[in-house]
């Protein structure tokens, strides 16, 4: 068991710390509350299914490939400026009146964060594991769980923060959107 602690604390950590997808959870959670903040998250799950696949198709050519890695930079890094402007102009209202097509939201938040096709990536091929946890179909459950694991628990965090959102929105929005920055940055 304490041969597989490093892979889980690393999938983990690569979940549940602070990054595009986590953020964005936590500003629908804060905005609509964790139940209507469940569609952002499903299009996450989704994505991450789309990303795993991506992957496990072609995990060794990509891992090499610059010119993917800067394309992935790139789209990461202009989805995430529009992102961050959205979130500094929204108000509580528009949180009651948006038709935002969160699923369609989750899934380009997953499928353009450099970040999480570097977590599936690593997850997949760099760590050798005892024969049991070797075969990828473990490796694959246990990035899915642990990855959706780690949106929806921002998103809770978010729904306990929604009474301090009302009061302060202006404030945490632009946080929101400081830290969408900051991870933009961090691509490069």
């Amino acid at each position: 068991m304490v041969i597989i602690f490093p892979y889980i604390l690393f999938i983990t950590t690569m979940s549940f710390t602070p990054g595009p997808n986590t953020i964005m959870a936590m500003s629908e959670g804060q905005q609509k509350g964790f139940l209507r903040a469940l569609p952002f998250n499903l299009g996450v799950l989704l994505g991450i299914l789309l990303t795993l696949t991506v992957a496990l198709l072609f995990s060794e050519p990509l891992k090499e490939s610059q010119m993917f890695i800067l394309i992935m930079k790139i789209i990461g890094t202009v989805y995430l400026l529009y992102l961050a402007y959205h979130v500094v102009v929204s108000t509580p209202e528009d949180a009651e009146d948006a038709l935002d097509r969160p699923i369609l939201k989750g899934i380009l938040i997953q499928t353009t964060n450099i970040k999480a096709m570097l977590y599936f990536l690593t997850g997949l091929t760099t760590f050798s594991l005892p024969a049991a946890w070797e075969h990828t179909y473990i490796r694959s459950i246990l990035l899915i769980v642990i990855g959706i694991a780690g949106a929806l628990a921002w998103s809770l965090l978010g729904q306990v923060m929604n009474t301090l959102y009302h009061r302060h929105y202006r404030i945490i929005n632009v946080i929101i959107a400081l830290l969408l920055l900051y991870s933009a940055v961090e691509l490069w």
